[in-house]
């Protein structure tokens, strides 16, 4: 029995929301760029924050109070990792980078995720920074 092959061609409203020049619609985003953008999404999201689902999100901004090292690292480590593996079915998650700054008051997190259906790896950057 031969294995089918499935490649799917993912698209999600891009949220900068600029027009398509071509089509005079809101523009869109395709394939991984569509799948970075929601785990960007995840990441950004605070628990409470999606109506009717309340744990959605990597909730990261609970973090931005309190001390950081090793440990505080490692727990948004976790919580990076479950949140996406939870919330994004696509993805596989490879690796979780956090790199903290306490004196610029930032965590710089790096996520390297592998799409399920393509098996494509890329890397999704954001900072978590506290402002003054």
């Amino acid at each position: 029995m031969a294995q089918i092959s499935q490649t799917y061609n993912y698209s999600d409203i891009d949220f900068i929301y600029k027009l398509n020049p071509n089509t005079g619609d809101i523009s869109t985003k395709k394939g991984i760029n569509a799948v970075k953008q929601s785990v960007l999404n995840i990441l950004r999201t605070n628990y409470g924050e999606r109506p009717f689902n309340p744990h959605f999100g990597a909730n990261l901004r609970s973090f931005l109070f309190e001390n950081i090292n090793y440990v505080t690292a490692a727990a948004i480590s976790s919580q990076v990792e479950l949140a996406i593996t939870n919330d994004e079915p696509r993805v596989k998650v490879l690796n979780v980078n956090v790199k903290t700054f306490p004196d610029r008051n930032d965590v710089q997190i790096t996520v390297t995720i592998q799409i399920i259906s393509t098996g494509a790896t890329t890397d999704i950057s954001t900072t978590l920074e506290r402002l003054r």
